[in-house]
């Protein structure tokens, strides 16, 4: 359910293929919007959503471009 209907809107595959191809090569913040339960009745925006969020995880790990930073994140503490 969202708050306004798009008639000829993207499908689902589309979708999904459109934000596998932007996740790979990287992104620095993702946002899902329009997804209102109250007018999702059989919770199918809701399922939708969390697609495209593990999607977009999975193409970013897949590409290298999440989880590859841990060589930054893990140096030795020095203390001052």
């Amino acid at each position: 359910g969202t708050g306004w209907p798009e008639p000829g809107g993207l499908l689902p595959r589309e979708a999904l293929k459109l934000v596998g191809l932007v996740a790979k090569e990287g992104l620095c913040g993702m946002e899902i919007v329009e997804v209102s339960p109250p007018y999702d009745h059989a919770d199918i925006t809701s399922l939708m959503a969390l697609r495209i969020v593990v999607d977009t995880l999975g193409a970013m790990v897949s590409h290298g471009k999440l989880g590859n930073h841990k060589h930054i994140i893990d140096k030795p503490f020095v203390p001052f």
